[in-house]
């Protein structure tokens, strides 16, 4: 099922007469701490993940991803702590259109997480859609974009850009933060391939 997310926007990218292309390995790390009177949670993932950008010169822009990271989890009730582990699976697509330097674009992402604490396993799978932008300054391309725009409690705003060295390297970065006032959570990304 995971897989069928992302078959048809492959496909798709295959009848794009584009004229550049990105592949990216990432360094992932995730945190996220929330707090209230009796409790608190706090999580550490850190992972790897593979992306791929199709611009076009005034066509259809095609993007997707896939992440996976594990990490530490820790429950404090009462000033007693718990620790467990926890671990996550990201899938992503987005198409837009080329509009010179501006590249609007659409997509939906699935999240598959599992926590594991005190012998208990707790899993959770959930959708998102996202929109954002692409901004083309040249050799350096700046993102926005904002995840979960139907789940308040998941919605995130990310920044980043993706850099194109003269040798056919590119390098991208991406920082992003929860916008739910319970949660501080905060997301990098550091990006490494080639344009092909």
């Amino acid at each position: 099922m995971k897989k069928l997310l992302l078959l048809p926007l492959v496909l798709l990218s295959f009848g794009v007469s584009a004229n550049e292309r990105v592949i990216l390995a990432s360094f992932e790390r995730e945190s996220a701490d929330a707090d209230d009177i009796v409790s608190s949670a706090e999580t550490t993932l850190n992972g790897f993940g593979v992306r791929f950008y199709n611009f076009g010169n005034r066509e259809l822009y095609f993007g997707a991803g896939f992440t996976q990271s594990s990490g530490d989890f820790e429950l404090c009730v009462l000033q007693e702590c718990d620790t467990g582990d926890t671990s996550a699976t990201l899938f992503s697509g987005e198409v837009g259109r080329n509009l010179g330097s501006w590249t609007p674009f659409v997509g939906a992402n699935f999240t598959s997480a599992e926590v594991e604490i005190l012998g208990f396993t707790e899993s959770d799978e959930s959708w998102g859609l996202n929109a954002g932008l692409w901004l083309d300054l040249d050799t350096v391309k700046l993102r926005g974009a904002i995840t979960d725009l139907d789940d308040s409690d998941s919605r995130a705003v990310f920044g980043g850009f993706l850099y194109q060295m003269d040798n056919s390297f590119a390098l991208g970065a991406e920082f992003g933060v929860l916008l739910d006032s319970e949660v501080d959570g905060f997301r990098f990304s550091l990006q490494f391939g080639r344009k092909f």
